[in-house]
């Protein structure tokens, strides 16, 4: 797993910090946690084609955490993105995205699942690992994210049939 802080400041970015946004790499799988004004240029600095991105969590949809989803969508869309794109996030996500993609005019739109969770519980089990979402306090519905790496065993069999384990 590789994680890529792409924006760790608040409502308001810095000379050093950017809006909220952070990769998570789990091999093949691109996952962007929230997507703040800015987000194209850190994964440009980052050397990340947005076109890689499989999934987007969203936390909250306050506009310091959500403001560059539409260029984000215009790029990957110019970008040839042809995989659909599934994008979490808590209750009345897909109402909000609708909103946003209805504020600008594009010639064509990346194809995106939005799936609302509901209650706090594991939402994306994966061979590799699972990500669960739970609702917390704040002035939106907002949802804090867990991801879980799946067990390994490391275990030279042969050595332990010696013990007959």
């Amino acid at each position: 797993m590789k994680i890529t802080f792409l924006g760790t400041s608040s409502m308001m970015p810095t000379h050093d910090r950017n809006h909220s946004a952070i990769l998570l790499e789990f091999g093949s799988e691109k996952i962007l946690v929230d997507c703040g004004e800015g987000t194209q240029r850190q994964l440009r600095i980052a050397g990340i084609s947005p076109a890689k991105i499989t999934k987007i969590l969203i936390t909250h949809w306050h506009g310091d955490h959500i403001l560059g989803l539409p260029g984000l969508f215009q790029t990957m869309h110019a970008s040839n993105y042809n995989k659909t794109l599934y994008l979490y996030g808590p209750r009345d996500s897909k109402k909000h995205l609708t909103n946003i993609l209805n504020s600008y005019i594009t010639t064509k739109k990346i194809d995106i699942k939005v799936i609302d969770i509901l209650k706090s519980a594991i939402f994306l089990k994966e061979k590799e690992f699972s990500i669960s979402a739970g609702y917390l306090n704040h002035t939106a519905p907002c949802l804090g994210y867990s991801l879980k790496l799946a067990d390994k065993r490391n275990i030279n069999l042969d050595y332990t049939k010696k013990f007959n384990l």
